[in-house]
């Protein structure tokens, strides 16, 4: 991506935020501090997605955020039909789904990952390697025959805007590719 094309897409883009979507100041600010407009709206699936000259690209493209591992763990164990049905409507919907797993280096450093006993206990949880369990589901969920995402790992949170950025501009840079006239 060159810097023009990235700065074309910078004045063109509006970042959607899902009216769900909690504690993501983070996002925001980088948001603002880089000049990029952003909305807050319903969307039917997704926590973020975004509109481009004068297209909406909420049904097609969408990011769903999880903070840390541990609110993931909270889905796949508390919460699964939920999360499931969301991934399932999305699968079904949307071209392009990527979760995006802030506080986390890697699948090496999911899989490895660990709460304290102190943790653990005041959670009320019996298991202590909770990346262990969220590895295995997102790996089997995230197959083509399952529910067809891509997993984006943050260690640094203030990223997260800059990653949501790159994900849109390739899909929108695709889009304009597909349906540019023919020569």
């Amino acid at each position: 991506m060159s810097a023009d094309e990235k700065k074309d897409f910078m004045k063109k883009v509006t970042i959607l935020i899902d009216t769900r979507e909690q504690v993501n100041e983070h996002i925001t600010q980088v948001l603002s501090q880089l000049g990029v407009m952003f909305a807050t709206k319903k969307l039917d699936y997704g926590d973020y997605s975004f509109t481009a000259e004068g297209k909406d690209f909420s049904h097609s493209c969408v990011i769903e955020r999880k903070a840390k591992i541990d609110e993931l763990y909270g889905n796949v164990t508390g919460d699964r039909e939920r999360i499931e049905k969301e991934l399932d409507t999305i699968s079904r919907n949307a071209v392009q789904c990527t979760l995006l797993l802030e506080g986390c280096k890697g699948w090496e450093h999911l899989k490895e990952f660990q709460i304290s006993e102190t943790g653990a206990e005041k959670q009320g949880r019996k298991v202590r390697n909770i990346g262990a369990t969220v590895y295995s589901t997102l790996q089997s969920w995230r197959c083509g025959n399952r529910y067809r995402f891509d997993v984006e790992f943050i260690w640094e949170r203030e990223k997260s805007a800059l990653k949501m950025l790159e994900l849109f501009y390739w899909f929108w840079h695709n889009y304009k590719a597909q349906t540019a006239p023919r020569k």
